[in-house]
């Protein structure tokens, strides 16, 4: 049994970032009654301004800020995609593959689902889209053509946030998965693994601090269509909480998955290192190569997997460049 559980620990590792975030899921839900009221309150504030000179200039300034988000969130998912396909094809044989596939196609259909059944019950919904969605809706400043083309650019940011993360996860755990054949297990094969595993750590640090860039532009844009005033800045405050919360989320859930990974692929490196290369110092060597535990062997790791949570925790610039 404990021979089983460590041939496939790849796979169970990947439960542990998806159980981190449906905690995280599950706590934020508690909110879905004031998410709602808060929802009210800014969009029926916003349908009474009316269309200033002044306004629309700082609308349209929050729309470039979210456009630039959008840009940049798109382009950091389709480059990840590409990736994690690459390393996926490069990692895994037939009989891994097929493992990974089936849990990838769960943990999509999962994602999928629950954006698909989200409604006003739901306070990720009503806090991190269907405020700023229905202040668009109403506000005098965005015409029906505009809000159209938002809606799909949205709805693309949103679907490959979605996708995206369940991809670079499957191909992380797959840069861990180990070759049936000895002859394969070298130290230069666990070496590339290793660099891979870095990699993908890497491109879901960048994907996730876009996803929350993206996100603050986005949740801030109706306070660039209210006046100066004690709900704006209670908005903007309540705005950038909820970018914490999920930036700490982000990188929580990007910590985990790194070190559960790393002391996994650690053990079986030294296990079969010990069997196939038993004329080399296996713990000089895993420590030259960066087989330890040690922190500050992971040091551009570490930094990358906190940009979310600095970016959620600083609102990514954005709150400061839209307060003046």
């Amino acid at each position: 049994m404990k021979g089983l559980l460590i041939r496939y620990a790849y796979i169970l590792i990947t439960l542990i970032p998806v159980s981190i975030y449906l905690m995280s899921f599950c706590l934020f839900e508690i909110n879905s009654e004031s998410s709602l009221k808060i929802k009210t309150m800014i969009v029926e504030s916003v349908s009474g301004h009316q269309a200033t000179p002044a306004l629309m200039i700082i609308e349209y300034k929050a729309r470039v800020l979210w456009l630039s988000s959008s840009l940049l969130s798109i382009t950091a998912y389709l480059i990840a995609l590409t990736w994690s396909v690459v390393t996926v094809n490069r990692c895994c044989q037939k009989s891994h593959l097929t493992k990974m596939s089936i849990i990838g196609f769960a943990i999509l259909s999962l994602t999928l689902l629950q954006i698909g059944r989200a409604d006003s019950e739901s306070a990720m919904y009503n806090s991190i889209f269907d405020t700023t969605y229905h202040a668009l809706k109403v506000s005098t400043l965005i015409t029906h053509l505009l809000l159209d083309k938002i809606f799909i650019i949205i709805n693309i940011v949103n679907v490959l946030a979605a996708v995206t993360p369940v991809f670079i996860l499957i191909a992380i755990c797959s840069t861990i998965s180990t070759p049936i054949e000895m002859s394969a297990q070298k130290p230069e094969f666990f070496m590339k693994r290793m660099t891979y595993m870095k990699q993908g750590i890497m491109v879901g640090s960048i994907v996730l601090l876009f996803g929350i860039i993206h996100m603050v532009a986005w949740m801030q844009w109706p306070a660039a269509m209210l006046e100066e005033s004690e709900l704006k800045k209670a908005a903007l405050n309540a705005f950038a909480a909820i970018s914490q919360y999920w930036g700490i989320t982000f990188s929580l859930l990007l910590i985990c998955l790194y070190a559960a990974a790393a002391i996994y692929w650690q053990a079986q490196v030294k296990a079969i290192l010990l069997i196939t290369q038993a004329d080399i110092d296996i713990n000089k060597w895993m420590e030259d190569n960066g087989f330890t535990v040690s922190w500050q062997k992971h040091v551009l790791q570490l930094s990358a997997m906190l940009t979310p949570f600095l970016a959620g925790s600083f609102s990514s610039g954005i709150e400061m460049l839209t307060m003046h």
